[in-house]
């Protein structure tokens, strides 16, 4: 009796330490969102990945929600987007951009809004394919895009 009294404790310490183990793997493999600025109207909330976040020279690599107070008029609430900020030049591009009809990226996506729009996958990597790069914007002083540029060019020319 005793020894299965054992086993069932050996047993059972060893599917807690599977459970443990699993449970501490799985958090760090979930996007870390922290709020990066709002729009002037306070309509839009924009949310950084921070962990996912590259620096390489003069640019920086983010992905990005645009989380929104109500639908924009294609019935999207949220936006996900991998964005390259150009520090030394003030501008910005999209990679890939996807559309959703929930809050934080969720519920199901809208269709693209043009061909050569590339969508998100489910994770968070850099994926920069040439043919999904879209044209440089400018990022003007007193935007939400001058704001991240201040959060993200941390000792770089803003």
């Amino acid at each position: 009796m005793k020894k299965t009294t054992l086993a069932r404790k050996r047993l059972f310490a060893q599917c807690a330490c599977l459970v443990a183990c699993l449970a501490l793997h799985v958090s760090s493999a979930y996007a870390q969102w922290n709020i990066l600025t709002l729009n002037s109207d306070k309509s839009v909330t924009i949310w950084l990945e921070s962990t996912s976040m590259q620096r390489r020279g003069d640019y920086v690599f983010a992905w990005v929600i645009y989380d929104r107070d109500g639908p924009a008029d294609n019935g999207a609430m949220s936006s996900k987007a991998l964005n390259q900020y150009d520090c030394e030049n003030r501008q910005a591009r999209t990679w890939r951009q996807s559309l959703y009809l929930k809050s934080m990226a969720g519920g199901d996506k809208l269709p693209p809004k043009n061909n050569a729009q590339c969508e998100v996958g489910d994770s968070l990597e850099m994926q920069l394919d040439a043919p999904c790069a879209q044209t440089w914007k400018p990022i003007f002083d007193g935007t939400t895009g001058a704001d991240i540029l201040k959060a993200l060019c941390i000792g770089r020319a803003v």
